[in-house]
C-alpha cells in the first residue's frame, strides 16, 4: 500500500502484531480484548476483527462452558481453557461493547465480528444500529443479523439511507481499504445481504464491490471554507457563550472542559517568562488573556476580524497589552523563528489542510520551540453537534487522531512529540476504591463514573485519544537566563569612593552554562545587583543599586561592568554586597554562586 494508506499509518497495533495474535488462537484472546478498548480507532477495529475471527475458528471462543468458571483456579485446566478469567467474561462482551464505539468504523467491524457467533440472541444489541446515522453501520447489523436469520422485515432502502462513508477516516485512513479489510475477514457476513429484496448485491468474490456497497457514494468532496466560521459567528452575534468563553454563564461543563485544556498545556510549556507565544485560531482571544497574566507575551491569531475586534476589548478592559493579526494558520503572517511556542486550543479541527499548520508552526519557531495543541478526537465529527455546523453553516469540523497528528508534527519537522494523559472528567474513587487500588495490580484498578464502577485504564485511553492533548518540540532550547540551569558568576570590582559617590568598574565572568540577557527589569533579563549592608553585614537595602551588563554574557566570556551609585552618608562606613541577579527569577547566590563584599 501506498504511503498514507490505512496500512502505512501508525497505530498503536501493528499490523504484524495482528498477525501473530490471530495465529495463537484462543490465547490470544485477553490481550486482543484489551486491545479493543485501549487503542486507537485502527487498534480497536484490527482487534475486534480479530476476535471474531477467533469465534469463527472455535465457536466454543464464547459459548459458556460449565468447566470454564473453574479454569481460573486449576492451572491445568486454565492451558485448556485459556479465555477463562475471574469475572466470566466471554469473547462477545468487547463486541458487544464495540456497537457502541464513539468511531462509526468500529462500530462496524464489531457488528461484522458479533455476526461471527451466528446468534439470534444477539438481535437485541444489533437491532437498534439499523438506524445508526452512517451507512456502513447500519449494513455491517443488517449482515449480522442476517447471518444469524434474526434480520427484522426492513426495507433496504431504509438501510442504505444513512450518511455514506467519508473518503478518508481523518487524515490517512482510506475508508475503502478499511472496508475492503472487514469484508475480507469477514466474508460470509458481508454476503449473507445478498438475500435482501431490493438491494443489488455485487458478485460474491468482488471484494471492492462490497466494500463500495458498505460506504455508499459519497457526495463530491470540497474544501472546507475558512469564511465560514467568519460567517457563522456574525450571524450569531446574540451567541454570548462564543465571546464570554470560558466563563460563560450556565456552560459549565464547557467552561471546565476548555480551562481544563488549557491548563494541561500550560503545565506543559517549557517557555520562559516573558516567551512570545502564537495564539491560533485564538478567536476572542481567551487563551491569550490567560497565558498574559500568566507573563508570557502572546500574539493571537484569527480569520475572523470580527472576533479579533472582541478579544481587543477584552485586553483593554483587563488593561493588557493587545497583539492582534487577523490571518490563515496556514499561511502565518510571521517571520520564521517569532516565537518560542505555539499553542491551539479547540481550533485546530476547524483547519482543512492540517499538515500545512504543523509545517507552519515548525517554521515560526526558534530552535527549542514548541507546538502545544488541545483538540477533540475521535467521535467528535459524529456528534449532533458536529453535524449540525456542517450542514447548516458549512463550517469545517473533523476529528484530530491522535497517531496522524503524530505523523504530521514528525513530516514537518517535530523530532520530539509527547502525548499528555490527563484525567478523565466526571470520574471519581471512593474511600474504598482507594483502599483497595492501594493493595491490588493497577490492572484491576477501579473508578466510578455516576454509580457505575469501570476500570481506570480505559477511561484513561478513551480520554487520550477522544481528546489527544500533544506537545511537539523542535530540537533543542538554547539556556538562557530567562529559564537558567546553572547560574555561576566571579565578580571583581574596582571602586572607589569619594564622599556618597562611588565609581569603578567590575569585571564580571559567566562561569555557568547559560546564556545571560542583559538590560532591563523583565523576567530573566541579568544586571548586576547592589545590596546595602552596614560593616556588621546587617542589611539596610536589598535593592539599593543596579549596573547594566553592556551585552549579553555567553557562557565563559567577560565583562566590564561601569557602576556608579551614591551613598547614603558621606561620613558613615558602609559594605556594599556585589552579586548578578536574575530578574524575577533569583539572585545568583541562590543557585550557589559567590558573591563578594566591598568595605567603603
Amino acid at each position: 500500500m501506498p504511503p498514507g494508506s490505512a496500512a502505512a499509518a501508525e497505530s498503536a497495533l501493528p499490523l504484524d502484531l495482528l498477525l501473530r495474535l490471530r495465529e495463537e488462537g484462543l490465547r490470544a484472546l485477553p490481550r486482543l480484548e484489551v486491545l479493543a478498548v485501549r487503542g486507537d480507532w485502527r487498534t480497536r477495529a484490527m482487534a475486534l476483527s480479530a476476535i471474531g475471527v477467533l469465534i469463527r475458528d472455535d465457536p466454543s471462543a464464547w459459548h459458556p462452558s460449565p468447566l470454564r468458571r473453574w479454569g481460573w483456579y486449576l492451572p491445568a485446566l486454565r492451558r485448556r481453557l485459556p479465555t477463562s478469567g475471574p469475572h466470566g467474561r466471554f469473547a462477545r462482551g468487547p463486541l458487544v461493547n464495540g456497537l457502541a464505539d464513539r468511531s462509526w468504523i468500529v462500530r462496524t467491524a464489531a457488528a461484522l465480528a458479533l455476526g461471527e457467533c451466528r446468534d439470534a440472541s444477539l438481535a437485541a444489541v444489533l437491532v437498534p444500529l439499523l438506524g445508526d446515522h452512517h451507512r456502513p453501520v447500519r449494513l455491517a447489523a443488517a449482515a449480522a443479523l442476517a447471518s444469524a436469520s434474526a434480520l427484522p422485515p426492513t426495507p433496504a432502502a431504509s438501510l442504505m439511507a444513512g450518511e455514506p462513508a467519508p473518503s478518508r477516516i481523518g487524515d490517512t485512513g482510506d475508508t475503502l481499504e478499511w472496508l475492503e479489510r472487514l469484508v475480507a475477514a469477514h466474508a460470509v457476513e458481508v454476503r449473507a445481504l445478498g438475500g435482501l429484496p431490493g438491494l443489488a448485491a455485487p458478485r460474491a468474490a468482488d471484494v471492492r464491490g462490497w466494500a463500495r456497497l458498505l460506504a455508499g457514494e459519497p457526495g463530491e468532496e470540497h474544501a472546507p471554507d475558512p469564511q465560514a466560521e467568519v460567517r457563522r459567528y456574525a450571524q450569531q452575534k446574540e451567541n454570548q457563550y462564543n465571546f464570554t468563553k470560558p466563563f460563560t454563564p450556565g456552560m459549565r461543563d464547557q467552561n471546565t472542559r476548555l480551562l481544563h485544556s488549557f491548563l494541561v498545556l500550560a503545565e506543559q510549556m517549557q517557555v520562559p517568562q516573558g516567551g512570545r507565544v502564537l495564539d491560533l485560531g485564538g478567536g476572542t482571544a481567551w487563551v491569550s488573556e490567560l497565558l498574559s497574566k500568566l507573563g508570557f507575551r502572546p500574539v493571537t491569531l484569527d480569520i475572523a476580524p470580527a472576533l479579533l475586534r472582541v478579544g481587543r476589548d477584552r485586553f483593554t478592559r483587563e488593561h493588557l497589552p493587545a497583539r492582534f493579526t487577523a490571518g490563515d494558520m496556514t499561511r502565518l503572517p510571521f517571520t520564521a523563528g517569532a516565537f518560542e511556542a505555539v499553542v491551539v486550543i479547540d481550533a485546530l479541527h476547524h483547519v482543512g489542510d492540517v499538515p500545512a499548520v504543523f509545517r507552519e508552526a515548525f517554521r515560526v519557531l526558534v530552535p527549542g520551540g514548541q507546538f502545544l495543541i488541545a483538540e477533540p478526537g475521535e467521535g467528535h465529527a459524529e456528534t449532533e453537534k458536529s453535524r449540525g455546523e456542517m450542514s447548516e453553516h458549512g463550517v469545517c469540523e473533523r476529528e484530530i487522531h491522535l497517531f496522524e497528528a503524530v505523523e504530521q508534527g514528525r513530516a514537518a519537522g517535530f523530532d520530539a512529540v509527547r502525548v499528555v494523559p490527563h484525567y478523565v472528567p466526571g470520574i471519581y474513587l471512593t474511600p474504598e476504591d482507594l483502599r483497595e487500588a492501594a493493595t491490588t495490580p493497577s490492572e484491576r484498578w477501579r473508578v466510578r463514573q455516576g454509580d457505575a464502577p469501570a476500570r481506570f485504564d480505559e477511561y484513561l485511553m478513551q480520554s487520550i485519544f477522544s481528546h489527544p492533548v500533544l506537545a511537539f518540540g523542535k530540537g533543542q532550547r538554547a539556556l538562557d537566563s530567562r529559564a537558567p540551569r546553572k547560574l555561576r558568576a566571579r565578580i571583581e570590582p574596582r571602586l572607589e569612593r569619594a564622599g556618597t559617590r562611588v565609581t569603578g568598574t567590575a569585571r564580571v565572568t559567566n562561569l555557568g552554562d547559560t546564556l545571560w540577557l542583559r538590560g532591563g527589569d523583565e523576567a530573566g533579563r541579568v544586571r548586576l545587583g547592589l545590596q546595602l549592608m552596614t560593616p556588621e553585614r546587617t542589611l539596610l537595602s536589598l535593592d539599593f543599586a543596579r549596573a547594566e551588563l553592556p551585552r549579553d554574557v555567553a557562557a565563559g566570556a567577560e565583562v566590564e561592568v561601569a557602576v556608579g551609585v551614591t551613598l547614603p552618608e558621606a561620613d558613615r562606613p558602609y559594605l556594599l554586597k556585589l552579586d548578578l541577579v536574575d530578574e524575577h527569577v533569583c539572585w545568583f547566590e541562590d543557585m550557589g554562586s559567590t558573591p563578594v563584599y566591598l568595605s567603603l
